[in-house]
């Protein structure tokens, strides 16, 4: 039947998409609260996670580059393992 596989309607559509913007604010925010001062990092890996790609850290020693990646993976359920040359 044609019913069946009909598209959702706008306000379905609309409450879905309200709902991962909910959990993506809430995700930031998690983030924020432990990396502080760092908005542009977060930022960039959050394009990163969202793009399903892959975010190469560098930078000195001491600018929470671990601990940004360790707190990503815990807000989003993930895992982390640390690779160093």
């Amino acid at each position: 039947s044609a019913g069946a596989h009909a598209a959702p309607s706008a306000a379905q559509s609309n409450g879905g998409l309200q709902n991962e913007v909910h959990t993506l604010e809430r995700a930031i925010f998690e983030v924020k609260r432990i990396i502080v001062g760092q908005d542009q990092l977060v930022g960039r890996m959050l394009v990163g996670l969202l793009a399903k790609g892959h975010v190469l850290l560098e930078g000195v020693p001491g600018v929470a580059k671990t601990l940004a990646v360790e707190t990503f993976a815990k807000v989003v359920g993930g895992t982390f393992a640390r690779i160093q040359f």
